[in-house]
């Protein structure tokens, strides 16, 4: 059945576990006075007394027993949701993010990204939910309970952090911040048990590289035609045979992020033309004989750390080339849709469009308004449809829960529409335009309801 939203309130006075029911609900649910019966909340649960409160013949307000509230670890009182599953009266849901860095100052929560993360809490609003953060050494994996942060209002209104022990939650989105922080033994454990130990759906676990995302969509040919040809561990040979079928290649780290690392190389008339970013300045080289090339990339870079990729010609604003950043969720309905889309236009000589080498950011059907009047419905609509093609190949390629993508596409001279990058981890600095402040908020918006979804509320 569908769950109910309902007022929660304690009662102090009585010590037994117990929950106190509205008459039509204990109808509705086929419950009797004194029954004892299975109530959850998270991976908590607990078998207490109904109480049939013939006073309240209409309303959802529901009250539990201090007893109850301990026994099942609930955080606090007002709105939430309750189902009857399968005998059991289930509270919630209660949705955990997990995350490393966590301090004790509820100043700084967690230092430069407690902004992150107060936005993110905030889109609880209004949905009924238990919404926390925690890291994975605040487990009690015997108990069944975590040390989590929930970011709740005053009497005035304003919010802040308050630590309360509750339970392991229903579903949990995982934003460990980066790989060094995956790899860490607390992190590893934490999933291992969770893994092997609990049945809590996690979604978006652990990164992306680019060849693993490459290799698996490779093999699935109704997207096959969105992903530039790619290759692991370029060889100088390589490089030349790459260079004879496309005039331009990018030479990516497999498991980089913002554009670090990235080299483009030109074929010329004369030579060989390398350009990347070194020290917050674009660098440009031009070499007549390819081996020279080669060498100078790979001076400093670990061959078996990169990937080769045939360049796309991509369209240009202003005279710079341009992709797009198209985020990505699962709603309540388990469906993908496209929270927004953003134009990043590349600085002057970068050989990316990250924002942090110069490049900008505009709404991407503005973009596609001013560069192509007469038909920029239908090229909005052709990237809507094939990241959502991409999104759904990933997640079955990957055999997980994917709440989450960000995909960085693009539209050729041709007007043909490609894949470069996918992130399981996307960053959110796309949101920061004016003009995409409500995509930020559905995007927050839909986390909350896949996390739902995925604990069946």
């Amino acid at each position: 059945m569908e769950s109910l939203a309902v007022r929660l309130s304690f009662l102090t006075y009585l010590r037994v576990k117990a929950i106190v029911l509205p008459s039509h609900l204990c109808r509705e649910w086929g419950l009797k006075h004194k029954m004892i019966i299975t109530i959850s909340h998270g991976q908590k649960n607990s078998r207490a007394l109904v109480m049939e409160d013939t006073q309240i013949q209409s309303g959802r307000v529901v009250k539990l027993t201090s007893p109850l509230k301990k026994a099942l670890a609930i955080p606090y009182a007002g709105t939430i949701h309750i189902k009857n599953e399968n005998g059991t009266l289930r509270i919630g849901p209660s949705i955990g993010i997990v995350t490393t860095g966590i301090k004790t100052d509820t100043q700084t929560l967690l230092g430069g990204r407690t902004r992150f993360f107060k936005k993110l809490l905030m889109a609880q609003k209004g949905k009924g939910v238990y919404y926390f953060l925690f890291s994975p050494d605040e487990v009690d994996w015997e108990s069944n309970q975590v040390n989590g942060w929930f970011l709740l209002p005053n009497e005035q209104g304003e919010y802040s952090w308050r630590q309360c022990v509750t339970a392991m939650p229903d579903s949990l989105y995982d934003r460990i911040p980066s790989r060094a922080a995956e790899a860490k033994d607390d992190v590893q454990d934490f999933k291992i048990k969770l893994i092997t130990e609990t049945h809590v759906p996690i979604f978006n676990l652990g990164f992306f590289d680019k060849w693993g995302v490459h290799q698996r969509l490779s093999y699935m040919p109704e997207v096959t035609n969105y992903i530039p040809e790619t290759h692991l561990a370029p060889t100088l040979d390589m490089l030349e045979s790459m260079l004879e079928k496309y005039p331009m290649l990018y030479l990516k780290p497999k498991n980089g992020s913002l554009g670090y690392g990235i080299v483009k190389v030109q074929r010329l008339s004369n030579g060989f033309r390398v350009s990347y970013r070194m020290g917050g300045s674009n660098f440009s080289k031009t070499f007549a004989k390819l081996a020279n090339l080669y060498r100078h990339i790979f001076r400093t870079r670990q061959v078996s750390n990169y990937l080769i990729q045939q360049g796309i010609q991509l369209c240009t604003y202003k005279g710079r080339p341009f992709d797009f950043r198209v985020h990505l969720h699962k709603n309540l309905d388990n469906n993908w849709v496209v929270s927004c889309m953003a134009a990043k236009v590349a600085g002057v000589g970068s050989v990316t469009t990250h924002v942090r080498t110069g490049g900008f950011v505009i709404p991407g059907r503005e973009l596609l308004e001013t560069l192509f009047p007469d038909r920029f419905d239908e090229l909005e609509e052709q990237i809507r449809e094939a990241s959502v093609r991409l999104a759904q190949s990933m997640e079955l390629a990957y055999s997980t829960h994917l709440g989450e993508l960000g995909l960085d596409m693009a539209i050729d001279l041709n007007g043909d529409i490609w894949m470069f990058e996918a992130n399981s981890k996307p960053g959110r600095s796309i949101f920061k335009h004016d003009r995409l402040k409500r995509a930020d908020e559905l995007s927050r918006s839909l986390l909350v309801d896949y996390s739902r979804y995925l604990a069946n509320f």
